[in-house]
């Protein structure tokens, strides 16, 4: 083979992996496994190298139609609040039948100013406002995202609940958390038992890999992430009891500390 073949060949290998991940994630169906009970309340911890920073309150109501309203209010807690102040409050509409996001809206509440996205979803991507009132912000114009598939971070939650997870599983979910497009490469590696709250519990061990999507739709590896594990319930709720996530920081961990549902 000359070079040149051999240098083309590698480029149309390249092309075929980039389009494939499009293609992985617009064609991610939901499984067959139960939605969760009609209501579901849940406390989160988040923290840094063990330390706990901050705290959120999650809440999920099935509404009409089989619509899916999801509300997180959360912010930083105890000594970090000190040296960082920031509430937030997420709000996200997500369709049973595809588990399908329709609308979500991120507010961010620093000291000083508070960052505001409207982000409406559709069958070919998302339309999102990003709206600041920091000092010399730009204005805060409508953006159009092109990626089929493409969900919130609870609808993609939700997709990959509804997934068999057997062991060796993998599932590769185009989504929009604001302001950009990640894929969150997701693989089941096994069961294990996991201990929470003094009890051994059945669980779920998955890896996440995160890339960015780039203007030209091409994969770049996150900045920031460098790898993570989450551990779901092995049960009817399959709720992640405990994530680690290794960044250019350290590790940063979220923690399951209750949860209430109702029928």
């Amino acid at each position: 083979m000359t070079r040149f073949a051999f240098f083309a060949a590698l480029a149309l290998s390249a092309s075929a992996v980039q389009a494939g991940w499009r293609q992985d994630a617009a064609s991610l169906r939901p499984g067959n496994f139960p939605p969760p009970p009609d209501q579901v309340r849940a406390r989160y911890n988040f923290g840094w190298s063990g330390i706990q920073a901050a705290a959120a309150d999650v809440r999920l109501e099935r509404g009409a139609g089989g619509v899916w309203n999801t509300n997180v209010r959360g912010g930083t807690t105890g000594a970090a609040r000190k040296l960082w102040k920031l509430d937030a409050e997420f709000e996200s509409e997500v369709a049973e039948k595809e588990w399908q996001t329709v609308y979500c809206k991120l507010t961010e509440i620093y000291q000083r100013y508070r960052v505001t996205e409207t982000s409406e979803f559709r069958p070919g991507g998302v339309r999102s406002q990003r709206v600041s009132t920091k000092e010399g912000a730009s204005p805060g114009n409508w953006l159009n995202f092109y990626v089929a598939g493409l969900r919130d971070m609870a609808g993609s939650l939700l997709l990959a609940r509804s997934q068999p997870l057997n062991n060796g599983d993998s599932l590769s979910l185009a989504v929009f958390p604001g302001e950009w497009m990640y894929l969150v490469r997701v693989k089941v590696l096994g069961r294990e038992k996991l201990r929470w709250q003094g009890q051994k519990r059945d669980v779920i061990r998955c890896s996440l890999d995160i890339d960015w999507i780039g203007k030209d739709y091409s994969l770049e590896p996150h900045k920031k992430f460098q790898r993570g594990t989450v551990w779901v319930s092995d049960d009817e709720l399959r709720l992640p009891l405990r994530v680690e996530v290794k960044v250019f920081i350290g590790h940063v961990f979220a923690e399951l500390a209750e949860v209430k549902t109702k029928l």
